[in-house]
């Protein structure tokens, strides 16, 4: 299996922001608390555990699908 890509911890906010703008229902993000879930760099080891300002409930859920589409794309620096 191939190496993810690495991001740190802001560039990872910055495109998860740029993706959230682009949707009418979590366009009033302005904040992603990214969490790293394991140490090794390699693969998916990173979440989300937070959302400012949180939104509806709808957009909590589009936030999910849009934050899991970049967390399959890139890893966070170790």
């Amino acid at each position: 299996m191939e190496e993810m890509p690495l991001k740190t911890a802001e560039e990872l906010e910055a495109e998860c922001l740029r993706l959230l703008h682009a949707n009418m229902t979590t366009r009033e993000i302005q904040r992603v608390g990214i969490v790293r879930t394991h140490a090794d760099g390699s693969g998916p080891n990173w979440t989300y555990n937070q959302l400012y300002p949180e939104p509806t409930p709808i957009g909590k859920h589009d936030a999910h699908g849009i934050i899991a589409s970049v967390a399959g794309k890139w890893a966070l620096v170790a």
